[in-house]
Formats: C-alpha cells, sequence, structure tokens
C-alpha cells in the first residue's frame, strides 16, 4: 500500500505532502488541484499524465522543475537547459522502461469512456500504457518502434526532396518490421484476455445477459509489415511519413455486433468502460501475483478514481464501491455526497 505522497512544484501544487490510506477521498471545487495529485501517483506508475501530453505542463508556472516521490520511488521533471525526466527506485536512478511497473496503477476518469468513442491514438494509448505496465520488451519496442519511424520519416522526406535513394529504405523497413511484430504480438496477447473476460463483466454490470460486448484488433497494416511498406513505398515518399505499421491500428467496441462508438447509450457506454477498467485491474493483479514484473512495490493496483461517481447511477456506483472495498484508491470529488455513505465512514478525507 503507498504510504505518502510528495508534490514539489507539481502542477499548481508547490509544496504537498500527505499521508494516504486504504481509501483516501480529496474534495474541493474544480481547479483547486484534486486531480493533480493522481496525475502524480500516474507519473510514478506510467512515466506520464493521463491528461496532459506535454511533461513541461506538469512544472508549476514559476518554477523549474518539478518532483513527486512515495516511498521509495521519486520523478523529477527539469525544463532548462532542456527537458529531461529522472526516474528513481531507492535512490538508484532507472531507466523509464526499468521503472514502469513498479507501481501498477488503472486510472478512471469522465474521459476514460473516449477509449471507446474517442480517436484511434485514445485506444492506442491504453494498450500502451496497460501492456508497458506488465512488460518490459514491449516498452523497449515501441520505444525502438518510434525512433525508427521518426528516423524512416526524416529518410522519406529526404528521398522526397531528392537528397537520399529510395534504396536506403530497405534497412529501416526491416528494423521498423521488426519492432512491429513484437508490438503487435503482444497487443494481440492482451486482446486475448480482454474477448475472455470482457463479456461476463458487462453482463454482470449491465443486467443484460442477451448482449456480448466484443473488443477487436484492427491490424490495419496485415501480418507482413515489411511487405507493406514496399507495396506502399511510393505513396510514403509523395506524402513523406510512414502511414503503416502499430501506430496507425485500432480497436473496436462491438455490443451485440454494433459498433459501441455509433450505436452504444450512455447507460452502455458506462456499463462497457466500468466492465473495461474490472478488467485492466483483474489483469494487473494476475501479471502480479505471476511476478513477471520485477519488485513491484504494491501487492495489487492502485485505483485512481477522478470525479467518476458523478457519472453513474445507484447501480453502476455499486459496483465501483465494491472495487474500492478490494483495492487501494484515491478518489477526487467535488461533492463528498455523491460516494456511498458507508464508504466514508472508512476513508481518509482531505479537503482542498
Amino acid at each position: 500500500m503507498l504510504k505518502s505522497l510528495s508534490l514539489e512544484h507539481f502542477r499548481n501544487h508547490k509544496k504537498f505532502d500527505l499521508e494516504l490510506s486504504q481509501t483516501t477521498v480529496f474534495v474541493g471545487k474544480n481547479g483547486i488541484g484534486k486531480t493533480n495529485v493522481l496525475e502524480a501517483v500516474a507519473l510514478l506508475a506510467f512515466g506520464r499524465s493521463f491528461r496532459e501530453e506535454d511533461k513541461r505542463n506538469l512544472i508549476h508556472f514559476d518554477s523549474n522543475y518539478c518532483r513527486v516521490k512515495t516511498g521509495e520511488l521519486e520523478v523529477y521533471i527539469e525544463q532548462e537547459p532542456r527537458l529531461k525526466m529522472l526516474a528513481k527506485n531507492k535512490g538508484v536512478g532507472r531507466r523509464l522502461a526499468d521503472f514502469i511497473g513498479l507501481l501498477p496503477a488503472v486510472v478512471f476518469s469522465p474521459e476514460t469512456v473516449d477509449i471507446i468513442i474517442g480517436a484511434p491514438k485514445d485506444r492506442r494509448r491504453f494498450l500502451d500504457i496497460l501492456i508497458s505496465q506488465t512488460d518490459r520488451e514491449y516498452i523497449k519496442a515501441l520505444s525502438a518502434y518510434t525512433k525508427t519511424r521518426r528516423q524512416r520519416n526524416r529518410l522519406l522526406q529526404r528521398i522526397q526532396e531528392g537528397e537520399a535513394g529510395e534504396s536506403e529504405l530497405d534497412f529501416w523497413d526491416a528494423e521498423l518490421s521488426e519492432h512491429a511484430k513484437i508490438i503487435n504480438q503482444k497487443r494481440g496477447e492482451l486482446l486475448v484476455y480482454l474477448s475472455d473476460h470482457l463479456s461476463d463483466l458487462y453482463k454482470e454490470i449491465s443486467g443484460k445477459q442477451d448482449k456480448n460486448l466484443e473488443v477487436i484488433y484492427h491490424q490495419k497494416s496485415g501480418d507482413d509489415l515489411q511487405a507493406k511498406l514496399a507495396e506502399n513505398r511510393a505513396r510514403e515518399i509523395a506524402i513523406g511519413s510512414t502511414i503503416y505499421g502499430p501506430h496507425r491500428d485500432d480497436l473496436e467496441f462491438r455490443l451485440a455486433h454494433k459498433n459501441m462508438a455509433n450505436f452504444a447509450s450512455r447507460g452502455e457506454l458506462r456499463s462497457a468502460i466500468l466492465a473495461l477498467k474490472i478488467a485492466e485491474l483483474h489483469y494487473l493483479e494476475e501479471i502480479i501475483n505471476k511476478s513477471k514484473v520485477s519488485e513491484p512495490i504494491v501487492d495489487s493496483p492502485v485505483l485512481l478514481l477522478d470525479d467518476i461517481f458523478s457519472e453513474f447511477d445507484e447501480d453502476r456506483r455499486k459496483h465501483l464501491s465494491k472495487l474500492i472495498t478490494k483495492y487501494q484508491t484515491l478518489i477526487t470529488t467535488t461533492e463528498k455526497e455523491q460516494l456511498e455513505p458507508d464508504l466514508l465512514k472508512k476513508a481518509k478525507i482531505i479537503e482542498l
């Protein structure tokens, strides 16, 4: 269990030290910094915020750095003279690939529904964050793939401008394809797990036994990325960018064989996203128990609930409350009345 959290120049908190409980509730008006606390835990878990892409924006506006600590884990970000991020475990610097997964966590916020109805990048981010917490080979392959794709893009632009020859793409095509194989394999393994569990969870939450929830992975580059790149070389040179590969793949959630992004009601979306988050918790817990990730500092994933109770009706709140009794949970809310009375009795309340 996380026992403490320290924020220094993080977002709108210049200095904030707090003791955590099994259930900790942060209450306050919007904009006061409740979500920032959950972002800090996410930074320690994923190496990134779940709301902000640019790490510079995590630093307090009148500071050059920020620091987040819990127990033996620490992340430090500095923006001048150049942006850098340092991660430490027990005072020793760790590569991000060896740091992510030490604190498994699951985030649930109103924006989480974008995994189903948002842009493809939201669904890819979901896959990348979840798998990265459980598989360091995936993190390394994803990082190598991203670097290779950027180098390949620069080469495509040079070919377009007549500064390089097409044959130079052969090496980068092979490199990109090797990293893509690992990414697609790991994503496929996760999709098998989700497919085995999502539908039953959805039926339990929604009470609708006649509707199956499916998740389908659209691997748009096919099984042989290298061949796809060779086949579409002229097109990519004309565009000056890599348009095939795992960075363009997508997920589709189908309820009763219909794409939920187009046909689902609000209630169906909420039941589906709750089922997905429960499956995510179970998946992480299973990995922890199998000790596939070395040195986790918690026995089960930490649950981060960002102003989510206002989104749910009484039945779905009860399912959330069951999760809270099982996992260490950090909750933000504008009003305590949105939470179950029994939950509030057992929780540590921090008013901001």
